[in-house]
């Protein structure tokens, strides 16, 4: 039972909750691993700088994750409650998107780019908004003892769909001739629309304290402790999104799948397989952001969350360079992938510790404050997409273009020195 609304918190809600968030990860999976190919399929000829500024573009509505989560703080209906329908509405809404993109002759290369920046953009605000209503639901309404593991699995659950969602249907689309692109997009629609539905299942509280937005909004503005951590959200997930989604395409040009006059990427011919290749790749490192992640999370809480920090920043920068020389043994290209997402799933790890740290200086508001924190990671994503594309387009070069991606990793040594030490390390905290 909840300890202070009387809930009766059913073991079936960490299902209906984690299928949510498992479909979230499957379209992130999907933008980054089947999409790029696709484009390149039906353009013919297309720049990695075009592809780096549509997932920039596509990202935009997660920079507004905190006023989603004022808004489902504040209001709700009297029938659905006050987290439900910011989850059911936005998730039906991206599904029916997908649906949209299947039908016959949506695209063609004359308006592509457009249909799929725009349809883009509409997924990820509903998923966005489903994304923070969710987080508010768990924290309503699960117990304390519980709160940990259901949101461990959840977010568990959500990295399985971002890992192997695009690649297990890159799979089936490559296996299985009856299935399609526009199949693939039937089936990550329908069963978006399909677990979406299931959280009118969940009962919610039905008396909530009064929040104090403007004063507490406030508090978390008017300090440098917290703007520093805002910063160092955004400088640590520069290349988020450009390892997820540049890593795999430099490696399919090394290992001579894609083909690249300058930075214009082209396939030859149809080859399905190019999708089997991408599936591999990402799947590859995918494990690297697992292990990654692992380790940097062992390090920041039993060792040192700085000495966590560094390492991260470390290996960062040694693979991307490492990633511009010339391989003639492929699997240690494909070690070296591995180690750049390593290097993502360390960063990230170390990030939730150190912020969460921080925003637990905001016990009032504290999600609220982590959502702000997260907000600034995905300006910091879109930001480092934006100007690696136009790093690849001045320079036409991926080797130089690397080079600056891995010495401007090094700015996130900045605002992450100015923090002091005792906000953030567990020996301070401890005493």
């Amino acid at each position: 039972m909840n300890e202070k609304e009387g809930i009766d918190f059913k073991s079936y809600y960490i299902a209906v909750f984690s299928s949510n968030y498992f479909f979230q990860g499957v379209t992130s999976s999907v933008f980054a691993v089947i999409i790029p190919i696709y484009l390149i399929q039906i353009v013919g000829g297309i720049t990695a700088s075009e592809i780096a500024f549509i997932a920039s573009i596509i990202l935009i509505p997660w920079i507004l994750k905190v006023f989603f989560a004022i808004l489902s703080d504040r209001y709700g209906t009297k029938k659905l409650g006050r987290r439900k329908p910011y989850v059911l509405i936005p998730m039906i809404f991206a599904g029916l998107i997908w649906l949209i993109l299947s039908a016959p002759n949506i695209a063609n290369s004359d308006n592509i780019i457009f249909v799929f920046v725009t349809a883009g953009v509409l997924i990820n605000l509903g998923i966005a908004i489903a994304d923070t209503a969710l987080d508010g639901l768990i924290i309503d309404i699960c117990p304390k003892k519980q709160l940990g593991r259901t949101q461990g699995f959840c977010w568990g659950l959500n990295s399985v769909g971002a890992i192997i969602g695009g690649p297990m249907l890159a799979f089936l689309l490559v296996s299985i001739k009856a299935i399609t692109v526009q199949i693939v997009f039937i089936i990550v629609g329908i069963s978006m629309i399909a677990t979406s539905l299931f959280i009118l299942f969940i009962k919610e509280k039905d008396v909530f304290h009064e929040v104090m937005i403007k004063d507490h909004l406030k508090e978390m503005f008017n300090n440098k402790r917290d703007w520093l951590g805002y910063f160092y959200s955004m400088l640590r997930s520069l290349y988020d999104g450009v390892i997820v989604l540049l890593i795999s395409i430099i490696v399919l040009i090394k290992i001579g799948v894609l083909k690249s006059e300058g930075v214009t990427l082209s396939i030859e011919g149809s080859d399905m397989n190019v999708y089997l290749y991408q599936a591999n790749v990402s799947i590859i490192i995918s494990i690297g952001i697992i292990v990654g992640a692992l380790i940097g999370g062992q390090i920041a809480d039993l060792k040192s969350r700085k000495l966590s920090v560094f390492f991260s920043i470390l290996i960062t920068l040694t693979s991307l360079i490492l990633l511009i020389l010339e391989y003639s043994f492929i699997p240690l290209l494909l070690f070296i992938a591995s180690l750049s997402g390593v290097a993502l799933g360390w960063r990230r790890a170390v990030a939730a510790a150190v912020i969460g740290e921080l925003s637990k200086k905001h016990p009032e508001m504290d999600s609220t404050h982590f959502s702000i924190s997260m907000a600034f990671a995905n300006i910091g994503a879109i930001i480092g997409l934006l100007f690696t594309g136009i790093i690849l387009n001045l320079t036409q070069d991926y080797s130089i273009s690397f080079i600056y991606l891995a010495f401007t990793s090094l700015l996130v040594l900045i605002p992450f020195m100015l923090l002091k030490p005792k906000d953030y390390e567990l020996r301070f905290i401890d005493k």
